[in-house]
């Protein structure tokens, strides 16, 4: 008996990770390198994200051995821009295009990631990230310039199930929750949502590799619009720039350097995009 036809249907919202998976570098090492700690905060950092350490035990750990001013944290969203996934922009204009909701969803600091967001066209409310506390009686306090930051204030964010947490409050009847990300905090959110893409472009941690629902192991973001997109919702791209970064995001799952953990799920997702050149 032959199959009737596969359908792939669109998401609704798609969060996205930020360091490690719309850049290429990992904010706090970053801001580490300013005072020579970038090796300790490093090693802190990939524990953590690969699920060797929680969240929890090592977050402020970094923030006191590095003390960042806001000035340096401003700089740090210069360094996101010149260190973006080369189709990040597009892909990101390609989901606004198509009616779906972008997030970023992050346990960087929240004053950086929405300075990318803002650059992406993510508003500041679908920006989710951790906001921190400067010293308002260090350094030059009497020009109106505030200290180095002495502590993260409380989010859900700074424990390695934060995200977890956050989703389940967006989970409603006929909303479709899509996650992109590259750590272990990202991993345990998995349960919270319909898909969870992970992705390997810039830093590969086996763990991911073997328990995300798709892996992207190619440095583009190419391969989320055929995720988070139906064919149908995607015929809104014909004719635009997008249109050619959709059938590379679909060449990445022929050629296997995108694929769903289940390859029966795999093939059904190829099936369903097959009419697409």
């Amino acid at each position: 008996m032959l199959e009737g036809p596969v359908r792939w249907i669109s998401f609704t919202h798609v969060f996205l990770d930020c360091d490690g998976t719309l850049v290429r570098v990992e904010g706090i090492v970053e801001l580490a390198r300013l005072r020579g700690q970038e090796a300790m905060v490093a090693a802190l950092t990939e524990a953590a994200m690969a699920g060797h350490l929680p969240l929890e035990a090592v977050y402020e750990q970094r923030l006191a051995l590095i003390r960042p001013t806001r000035a340096e944290i401003r700089r740090l969203i210069q360094i996101y821009r010149e260190n973006l996934i080369p189709d990040a922009p597009l892909v990101l204009q390609a989901l606004h295009a198509c009616g779906i909701a972008v997030h970023l969803l992050s346990s960087g600091l929240e004053e950086a990631v929405r300075g990318l967001g803002l650059i992406l066209g993510i508003p500041p409310q679908r920006v989710h990230a951790v906001r921190v506390r400067y010293d308002p009686f260090a350094g030059a306090w009497w020009k109106g310039e505030e200290g180095p930051v002495v502590g993260a204030e409380s989010s859900p964010l700074l424990h390695q199930d934060g995200k977890a947490r956050l989703l389940a409050g967006f989970q409603a009847p006929g909303r479709r929750l899509m996650l992109v990300g590259d750590g272990a905090t990202d991993l345990i959110a998995r349960p919270m949502v319909h898909l969870f893409a992970g992705f390997g472009g810039v830093f590969h941690r086996p763990a991911i590799a073997e328990a995300a629902d798709v892996y992207i192991a190619c440095d583009r973001l190419a391969p989320v619009l055929p995720l988070a997109l139906s064919p149908e919702r995607a015929r809104w791209l014909q004719g635009t720039p997008a249109e050619a970064v959709l059938r590379e995001g679909l060449q990445a799952f022929r050629n296997g350097q995108a694929r769903f953990r289940d390859p029966e799920r795999h093939e059904r997702f190829l099936r369903a995009w097959g009419n697409v050149p």
